[in-house]
């Protein structure tokens, strides 16, 4: 194909990147073409492609992110695997990749070009390996990559598409999987599932065609929420016009109408209106969704009724608050203003004074506030208002983040009988995880950021300072921000609080002004112990670890067996802190020493062990937002990992219970002890 790329196009080597817009201003439909083969012997190479449409945590979201051969396009229409071009000696796979289309939680587009497992020439018989970005208006080619040191990769790793400061980029990778496209599938979330166990159906699927060879392949199960790839012979292929009949949009791509569209939001306002519309509305229709999120407000589970720009008059002067809900359950009605802001939109304190004021002449019972804002861990409201004046009016704050959780925690662990109420609840927050939405949650260290984060490095913090006191401030959002996000993941209820175990019972400005470090906790039922989060803004690092009791019985290198054994897909470098009951140090390993030698771990054999410390130690970032190289990313990763591979995996020692003696023979022993007198 090196027909394709002209003398103007870019030339990337491995690893580099490029930003479309460099290219090409206008640049929203794209060419890719993939081109395998060995101009030597005159050999084709046809390597399979695959399409990975991957989230902010570089793994699919469902199924329909993985695009291949039997499904070759996208639900959103945003990628399209089209037919193979061969030629004597080559063969290319052509895909296009409409970006405007690509749903907003989808940060990068993978291209990985695979070949079956064993049989064939491998990708270090090529001599031609390249990928070529082209205009899809005109054909010309914008961008091209040569992968020259293919060694013993099944599955490539071409390049990938994705997204920085709001702008599409390009890198070329050139890596891959020496076991194939079922690795590679693995790495990015899609699971791999028995070959055996697709025996019998793999044979219905082949049927009587001999259109294709009796080759493993892969293909995507619509039986599990997740892609489940499963080994078996490839199926027969659909016509090349299979698709004739499809109506289609400009580039041919096909894209779904949605019940909470994001295209055409404008300005702040706009999105405000339509958030506000969006969420009140779906209240009062799913209705666990709505008692989930007022109830603990002080609402009673019954009917609720919606209204958005509702006018009202004080001291004869306009007002239209956001929205207004009614909820009655009987002779009981409970009434409340609502006040929304999107994005980074702060809440107005004289606006809300006048919604409180409002409330309490007219007979309202709360006054609600909405915003990307998380309270802290006591709870109190962002803006401070007179206690005089809600005597008789509540005020109450909910986050984006904490309407987030109570969707997901519906959606995901606590199905809705009602299918049309679970398909509106999963269409909205479709609509909240948009970015163009403005319900992004907690994503900023707030303004002080930067300057504590250097007058850290430079010990220059004094615990007087606001700036310090905004800091711990926005550190405790961001605890509650994850403690928030684990609650949707797990399905239980996940708190954050404030370290028990932060040293010399200093407060956290305090900490922050002496040590610049900032510590958080957070708490999952039915795990060993509270999560520390302890983050040292002066070495860059984020620890995270656990405490727990050890066993009470056997020797020293038998309890930290049984810990060990636990710790089966911990990363070799996490480290295990033991004590004893005399002792107020603790003897440090890291894992991989420990599972040599676990008596390594004992400092002296004749001092009970009493507890173990299992911890994590990574870097973090220093930016003030969110996103890749920020604070608030690198410690909610660090906490995700720790769970997934330490926390989730630990569990209570459990003694043997005390035997006693059956009852018939401590009945005996008595009888014949008083007849012998």
């Amino acid at each position: 194909m090196g027909s394709i790329a002209s003398q103007e196009c870019r030339r990337l080597a491995k690893g580099a990147n490029v930003k479309l817009r460099d290219l090409d201003a206008e640049l929203g439909v794209v060419t890719v073409v993939l081109e395998t083969g060995d101009t030597v012997t005159a050999e084709a190479i046809d390597a399979d492609v695959s399409v990975f449409l991957l989230g902010h945590d570089r793994r699919v979201r469902s199924n329909d992110d993985f695009v291949f051969y039997n499904q070759p396009i996208s639900p959103d229409g945003a990628v399209h695997l089209r037919d193979k071009i061969r030629r004597e000696a080559t063969s290319a796979a052509v895909v296009t990749l409409n970006l405007d289309a690509v749903p907003d939680d989808v940060e990068r587009v993978l291209l990985v070009a695979s070949l079956d497992a064993t049989i064939g020439p491998g990708f270090a018989d090529a001599t031609a390996l390249r990928l070529t970005v082209q205009r899809s208006d005109d054909g010309s080619a914008l961008v091209t990559f040569d992968i020259v040191d293919a060694t013993t990769e099944r599955a490539l790793l071409f390049g990938e598409f994705y997204r920085r400061e709001g702008m599409w980029r390009f890198r070329a990778i050139g890596q891959g999987y020496a076991g194939g496209l079922d690795v590679a599938a693995a790495e990015y979330g899609i699971e791999v599932a028995d070959e055996a166990a697709d025996a019998e159906q793999g044979e219905a699927v082949r049927g009587t065609s001999d259109a294709a060879p009796e080759v493993d392949r892969i293909v995507a199960s619509d039986n599990e929420d997740r892609v489940s790839v499963r080994r078996r012979v490839r199926p027969p292929r659909m016509p090349d016009d299979w698709n004739r009949t499809l109506p289609s949009s400009k580039g041919g791509d096909l894209i779904p109408a949605r019940l909470f569209p994001i295209a055409g939001i404008g300005g702040g306002d706009e999105q405000e209106g339509r958030a506000t519309s969006a969420l009140l509305a779906v209240m009062a229709l799913v209705r666990p969704f709505g008692r989930a999120l007022l109830t603990p407000l002080g609402a009673p589970a019954g009917n609720l009724e919606a209204f958005t720009e509702v006018p009202f008059a004080l001291d004869e002067k306009p007002y239209r608050p956001d929205g207004y809900l009614r909820v009655t359950r009987g002779q009981r009605t409970w009434t409340c203003l609502v006040e929304v802001k999107t994005a980074g939109n702060p809440l107005d304190a004289q606006q809300i004074q006048t919604y409180v004021e409002i409330a309490r002449r007219k007979g309202i019972d709360a006054v609600l506030t909405i915003t990307n804002q998380v309270c802290g861990i006591d709870g109190r409201h962002p803006v401070d208002i007179d206690g005089r004046k809600l005597r008789k009016v509540a005020l109450h704050h909910l986050s984006w983040d904490e309407i987030s959780t109570a969707a997901v925690l519906l959606a995901d662990h606590r199905p809705i009988p009602d299918a049309t109420q679970a398909t509106v609840l999963e269409e909205f927050l479709r609509y909240m995880r948009s970015s163009r939405s403005g319900l992004h949650g907690f994503t900023d260290m707030g303004p002080a950021w930067t300057q504590v984060r250097d007058g850290a490095r430079r010990q220059t913090l004094n615990p007087s300072d606001r700036e310090v006191a905004d800091v711990c401030a926005q550190f405790e959002q961001l605890m509650r921000h994850i403690a928030l996000r684990l609650t949707g993941l797990l399905g239980v209820e996940v708190k954050s609080a404030i370290p028990a175990e932060a040293p010399d019972h200093l407060s956290q400005v305090e900490q922050l002004a002496s040590a610049g470090v900032l510590f958080g906790c957070v708490k999952v039922p039915g795990t060993v112990g509270p999560l520390i989060v302890r983050v040292d803004l002066r070495a860059e690092r984020v620890t995270v670890s656990i405490r727990l009791p050890a066993p009470r019985e056997g020797r020293p290198a038998t309890r930290v067996k049984w810990l060990v054994r636990q710790l089966g897909d911990a990363r070799p470098d996490t480290r295990i802190d033991a004590y004893t009951a005399t002792s107020r140090t603790a003897t440090s390993r890291v894992l991989s020493v420990v599972r040599e030698d676990p008596n390594s771990l004992i400092d002296d054999p004749t001092r009970e062990l009493r507890s173990f410390q299992v911890s994590f130690d990574l870097p973090t970032g220093s930016k003030r937002g969110a996103g890749r190289g920020s604070l608030i990313d690198s410690v909610q990763s660090a906490v995700d990992d720790f769970y997934v591979m330490v926390v989730q995996n630990l569990r209570a020692w459990v003694g043997k219970p005390p035997k006693m003696e059956s009852p018939g023979g401590r009945l005996a022993a008595i009888e014949a002890a008083e007849l012998t007198g």
